[in-house]
């Protein structure tokens, strides 16, 4: 697993925002993997990570997978997530997406939120709509790159 570029901004892999998730997406080149052990402040319920939580990771984590597909950057058009059971806070959460299909304008793209043994708390599709080639230019030249990072948009 190779690690996918970051952001200083962004509020999920955001390594400079005080309030984001901080996550690190990683690609086998087929899927994006992130994983995370969210802390009680992300708590909605005690006992139970908001599930605007689990929205919000699933939709980067799927997003970055249409991007994988199509060597270009995505928006979410649509987003339709199954919440199956309550994901306890301070356990790693395994978050995985996977674009079915991406084309030159949507990518569709599968995703779930599951514990470190495999157990599933949610399970999400999505539709996303393609940027065009300069606004992903212009977004990915204030990307962060590694030595070890995988190159989407042809850097």
């Amino acid at each position: 697993m190779k690690p996918l570029p970051n952001s200083d901004w962004c509020y999920v892999c955001g390594e400079k925002n005080p309030l984001g998730h901080k996550i690190t997406f990683k690609t086998d080149g087929e899927k994006v993997i992130s994983r995370h052990v969210p802390p009680k402040d992300r708590q909605g319920y005690p006992g139970v990570i908001h599930g605007g939580v689990l929205c919000t990771l699933l939709d980067e984590t799927m997003g970055w997978a249409a991007s994988l597909k199509a060597s270009r950057l995505f928006v979410t058009g649509e987003l339709t997530v199954r919440f199956i059971k309550p994901f306890p806070p301070e356990i790693e959460m395994v978050v995985e997406g996977r674009a079915v299909t991406a084309g030159s304008r949507v990518a569709v793209v599968e995703g779930e939120v599951r514990d470190a043994e495999g157990k599933v708390y949610a399970t999400a599709t999505g539709k996303y709509l393609a940027l065009s080639a300069e606004k992903t230019k212009e977004v990915d030249d204030r990307l962060n790159y590694r030595p070890d990072t995988v190159s989407l948009f042809g850097r």
